[in-house]
């Protein structure tokens, strides 16, 4: 057991590092390199991820990107919430969640994707939207929460 919770302990570690890397200018390529490294599955060959993103360090490993995903600047991915369940109001408890982005999906700046949330295959997400729940394929989202607005063509 004890040996599980130090390989947890550097995982944590090594993606704080890599995350934090990704405040530094640099290229595409290496701000790619970096997200990989510190934890989140990239499925595809073909990324954009602005200066700025910011992944959830807790479980980096619970977030996919599929091929040809666009984060745009100030995006965040939360991999974790609260657990309002908990009985023990003396102590903090969270919930592990899922995030995965479907190919040629984009998201518009300073977005916010909460925990357990799929976006689909070619959906785009206004700029300054709260995604909450998933999305469909093919669909246009915005707002605080993210709402319906159309069905791409």
């Amino acid at each position: 057991m004890r040996g599980n919770g130090i390989n947890l302990k550097l995982a944590h570690i090594q993606s704080l590092i890599a995350f934090s890397l990704m405040r530094l200018p640099m290229i595409r390529t290496w701000r790619t390199f970096f997200v990989r490294w510190g934890g989140v599955r990239l499925t595809g060959k073909r990324y954009f991820i602005a200066r700025d993103v910011q992944f959830d360090t807790m479980y980096p490993q619970n977030i996919t990107l599929h091929d040809d995903v666009h984060l745009t600047a100030g995006v965040r991915i939360l991999t974790h919430r609260l657990d309002t369940s908990n009985p023990d109001l003396d102590d903090i408890h969270w919930k592990e969640g899922h995030i995965e982005i479907g190919e040629h999906s984009f998201v518009g700046t300073g977005s916010i994707i909460t925990s357990n949330v799929r976006i689909g295959r070619s959906v785009i997400i206004g700029a300054g939207s709260v995604v909450t729940k998933d999305i469909p394929d093919n669909e246009i989202w915005a707002g605080n929460p993210a709402r319906f607005i159309k069905k791409r063509q």
